[in-house]
């Protein structure tokens, strides 16, 4: 049983024995050491009896030894704080005798670790005394003894929070309510929650620590670097507790508060409550020799703590003085020997007369929370000792949302039902419904939701739920304190990403100023400090137009030269393709041919009409009709493909893009921007619908909402920060944006085909160089009003152009073969292209969208009916799994994607835009293990950038888990599930619909 423990990798097993051995120096007797816990157990066999005080005095000495510079073999970050030793003769089933040897660990002013050792007989003060003290050794004494059986060791950290709800008062004061009690519970492997976690926390909360704003436990297994589990623990005092229910009128927390006090005097109270009366039965303690308590005491006793609790609703208390042994199951049966009366605060404050039930039924959120916790905790003392099952209430329109968290996950038909008939019985004012969650302290999503509607509604799928914790200033979200286990010497990632970008930034402002120094480049507005001093500029000046001569007439020879090269080589090319092409024959260029006779006289083809005199056609009109009524998706199709004809926009190498971009700027120029917008990739074109999202805004009482969806497919989160905050303006854009997509668009590690597409574009170079046309409602307006002074400028410039055209036929040898020059140059230009950047092929789901008849409606929208049947699917896809999907390939969320995320808040909140993002469902036949394992990275990023960004983050993900039917393929919707989804939207409380959005 005692056999060296090898599993604990930060105890090296063998150099530990092998100190025991050196230390106790016995010959003949077989060590046997184990690490259980936070105790170090060592057994002695031997043939012989083995003197128990000659082992543990060697043991001593050699832990002494340590103050003049010996080392122990065990790491500190599992500190031993009690050495048991046994002795047995071999084949022996007992030990002889058990020794224990205390260990306390202090820090030596140098540094060093100091160590004070006592014996188990000489050890006067508790633990649990010790630890009531707030010392984090003492605590993890205390802890570590009901664990040390399990192979738990325990260790305790203060942790100085920097929180930003403390106040200016707090920081000048050094307030000690902002610490934090962290319980570090490391074992070689994963013990289950409930086991550790009520004898823990009632442990803990038995010390009734002050100081504290709360305490967290987490469990690590030994290697690992993240904790298995974290649960946080309330240390609000049970007294401080206790009395809170009191000032609430609550019969059972008073009767408890009162007996503390009338035990010093020898009396106990029983009580009970009838209307606004507080019926008090006081009695003697069997202890006491008196039968019958004595008035003026018991009077004198109570009176001040109940004008000190001022309990509400209770206006006055009657006491009465009973015989001891006279008990009754009823109270109001007993025949007191005195009677005493007391007005209590209520009586004279018109506040404090209202009972907790009226005020809950008024709307009070405080008073409704007592009574919701007073229902779902009947047992006080329970709660006292682990904090309860505590609730956080939040109103959204006319739904009650109510958190349920408790050490362990509350059981949902617990508090459920329970909550929903009080409620009911309430009867609140303007609330249609609740919602209840449930989950463990210190958890940031519920385990479970239940809801009940008290007025019908119109309702397709369950809420939302709302973010408790980062609402709540006064509860952050439990990070492991760094402080004490990162050592600050390491070299980070950042630390040499920020060296890097230090040195690129010097390298980059050195050429830029040897360029400048050259005088054939001007510094920019940005780099000013590149120019040279004021004091030099006259002589700078001078010698400038000096370089500009020579460098110009250099130039004009440069440029004649080259274009007469240019021109013999073009006309080299034209003459070698035609030697290429095959010859005409003779024979067949020679035969006659013969063409159809048309008579030009009256009554010929088509009438006479349709000629001049001369013999020729007139001049008429032509127009192209399309008729589009019987197909509204064509007539949407067709307006797009017009929208980009019209629009005077370079190209972004992405058609979607460019048509949504020419349809965004033609409702621009007509009306204000749409009230919500909507971007993403092709799983938000085919999964937010804006025409059902309208409709299910409008159900709840919002006006006509105009929405459009202006998603994209492939897009990134580069692609949308380039959409949003580069080609729009922010007067082209709404307050608030439906960002909807999934972990894919933030995977920084793949190549980025659709962003760089669109970066090799004129449309990007545009943009680069300031000269993208961005036409706005105000400028259309305005032409007419410049209209003769715009083409009287026209005509200037085309003259101009015309004379410049002319002279330069005239001196240049290439321009007759102008035409070939283009031609050969975008030939080359695209076979380059297609080099560096070869054409992604189309996934097969988009193939079989495109083989379909449906196209993007008026709103951006792709409706698609095609129905997600894996086995028919896989018939003719391949199946994929996640280790082999190039949209996971190296999956990083830290990199450009991320950047672009940032870039794109700062943005909004400078503009004051809102902005959601929706993680859109996946089917279960796609979250294989790997790609389950990316999703539940990528909802912790969205967690917490959400916490520093400001970003509403909503995880549908697990919406239709199991409806394969609402989906096209895998991972894309189709306009069922996109039904569900936008309905889904439209109900969620965590989106801001009622701030950007006109009644």
């Amino acid at each position: 049983m005692l056999d060296v423990d090898q599993r604990n990798p930060r105890t090296n097993s063998s150099s530990l024995a092998q100190w025991v051995y050196n230390a106790i120096q016995q010959p003949g007797v077989c060590l046997r050491v184990r690490l259980r816990g936070n105790h170090l157990h060592i057994l002695c066999e031997s043939r012989y009896p083995l003197e128990a005080k000659t082992v543990v005095n060697r043991l001593m000495k050699a832990l002494r030894e340590q103050q003049s510079g010996g080392k122990l073999p065990w790491d500190l970050e599992t500190p031993i704080y009690q050495i048991i030793i046994y002795g047995r003769r071999v084949r022996s089933s007992s030990p002889d005798w058990i020794k224990q040897i205390r260990l306390k660990h202090s820090k030596a002013d140098q540094g060093d670790t100091a160590w004070e050792t006592t014996t188990h007989s000489a050890l006067i003060v508790a633990n649990e005394t010790l630890a009531r003290s707030g010392s984090p050794e003492a605590i993890a004494r205390y802890l570590s003894t009901n664990l040390n059986h399990l192979g738990v060791s325990v260790k305790v950290q203060i942790q100085e929070l920097t929180s930003k709800v403390k106040s200016k008062q707090e920081d000048r004061d050094n307030s000690p309510s902002q610490r934090r009690l962290w319980v570090i519970c490391n074992s070689n492997y994963s013990p289950d929650l409930s086991l550790l976690a009520e004898p823990l926390v009632e442990q803990l909360r038995s010390l009734e620590l002050k100081g504290f704003r709360d305490g967290a436990i987490c469990s690590q297994v030994s290697g690992e670097k993240t904790p298995e589990w974290m649960l946080r623990v309330d240390l609000t005092p049970a007294q401080e507790m206790l009395r809170d229910w009191a000032r609430w009128g609550d019969v059972p927390a008073i009767t408890k508060v009162l007996n503390q006090t009338l035990n010093l005097v020898g009396m106990a109270v029983r009580a009970i409550l009838k209307e606004a009366t507080l019926h008090l039965f006081c009695s003697s303690l069997p202890s006491e020799d008196a039968q019958v308590p004595d008035k003026q005491t018991a009077v004198i006793a109570i009176a001040p703590v109940l004008n000190s609790l001022s309990p509400q609703g209770i206006k006055a208390a009657t006491i009465y003085g009973v015989e001891s042994g006279d008990y009754s199951l009823a109270l109001e049966h007993q025949t007191p020997i005195w009677v005493d009366w007391l007005n209590l605060p209520a009586a004279e404050t018109p506040n404090l007369a209202l009972s907790t039930f009226t005020l809950a039924q008024s709307g009070n959120i405080q008073a409704l929370t007592f009574l919701l916790e007073r229902l779902l905790n009947p047992n006080l003392d329970h709660r006292l000792a682990t904090g309860g099952i505590q609730l956080k209430i939040r109103l959204k329109q006319d739904l009650l949302h109510i958190m349920s968290e408790a050490v362990l996950c509350p059981p949902q038909t617990q508090v459920g039902p329970a909550i929903a008939r009080l409620l009911r019985q309430l009867a609140l004012p303007k609330i249609g419904g609740v919602r209840v969650y449930g989950r463990r302290s210190g958890a940031n999503s519920p385990e479970w939701n239940y809801g009940v509607d008290f007025i019908p509604r119109r309702r397709l799928v369950p809420e939302t739920t709302p973010e408790f914790t980062s609402s709540d200033p006064d509860i952050n979200a439990l990070i492991v304190p760094t402080g004490e286990l990162v050592g600050y010497g390491e070299v980070t990632k950042e630390d040499t990403e920020d060296s890097l970008r230090q040195v690129s930034t010097a390298t980059v402002q050195t050429i830029q100023r040897w360029l400048c120094y050259s005088q054939l480049f001007v510094p920019t507005l940005e780099n000013q400090d590149l120019t040279v001093g004021s004091q030099r500029s006259s002589q700078v000046n001078r010698e400038g137009i000096k370089v500009a001569a020579v460098w110009g007439i250099a130039g004009l020879v440069l440029m004649f030269q080259s274009d007469w090269l240019l021109s013999q080589f073009l006309r080299f090319q034209t003459t070698s393709r035609l030697a290429q092409s095959p010859a005409v024959s003779t024979q067949e260029s020679s035969a006659p041919i013969s063409l159809p006779q048309v008579s030009l006289q009256q009554g010929g083809v088509g009438g006479s009409d349709n000629f001049n005199a001369s013999g020729f056609t007139t001049k008429g009109q032509m127009s192209v009709i399309m008729d589009s009524s019987s197909n509204p998706a064509r007539a949407s199709a067709t307006r797009a493909l017009l929208a980009v004809a019209r629009s005077p926009n370079p190209s972004f190498n992405n058609p979607l893009l460019d048509q949504k971009l020419a349809l965004y700027q033609q409702r621009l120029l007509e009306n204000d921007p749409p009230d919500v917008l909507i971007v993403g990739s092709s799983r938000a074109l085919r999964g937010v619908d804006p025409g059902v999202l309208k409709e299910a805004l409008a159900a709840q009482g919002y006006g006509d909402v105009d929405i459009y969806n202006f998603a994209v497919n492939g897009a990134t989160a580069q692609v949308v920060d380039l959409m949003l905050r580069r080609i729009l303006t922010p007067a082209q854009l709404p307050k608030l944006i439906i960002w909807a997509d999934g972990s894919r668009a933030f995977n920084s590690g793949r190549p980025d085909v659709t962003y760089n597409a669109i970066a090799n574009s004129e449309g990007y170079q545009q943009l680069n160089a300031g000269t993208f046309p961005n036409p706005t409602r105000t400028q259309s307006q305005n032409t007419n009003q410049f209209s003769q002074p715009l083409a009287a400028l026209n005509d200037s410039y085309k003259s101009v152009n015309h004379w410049a055209n002319q002279s330069l036929a005239k001196i240049s040898a290439t321009y007759p073969q102008r035409n070939e020059l283009k031609s050969l140059l975008r030939d080359q230009f695209v076979s380059f292209l297609k080099t560096i950047d070869p054409p992604a092929p189309t996934p097969p789901e988009l193939q079989e969208v495109l083989a379909t008849e449906e196209f993007l409606d008026v709103n951006g929208f792709l409706p698609l009916s095609i129905r997600f049947h894996p086995t028919h699917y896989y018939q003719n896809h391949p199946r994929v799994a996640g280790a082999y999907d190039s949209n996971y390939e190296s999956f990083q969320l830290n990199g450009k994607q991320d950047m672009a995320l940032s870039a794109l808040m700062e943005f909004a909140k400078a503009h004051q835009i809102n902005i959601a993002f929706v993680n859109l469902p996946l089917t279960q036949d796609y979250l294989d293990p790997v790609r389950y394992k990316y999703e539940q990275q990528f909802q912790q990023y969205m967690h917490t950038t959400s916490l520093k960004t400001g970003i509403i983050f909503r995880d549908l993900s697990g919406l239709l888990l199991n409806k394969p039917d609402h989906f096209s393929d895998p991972s894309h919707l189709n306009r069922y599930g996109a039904y569900e989804v936008s309905n889904y939207l439209a109900d969620d409380p965590m989106i801001p619909w009622s701030l950007v959005v006109s009644h």
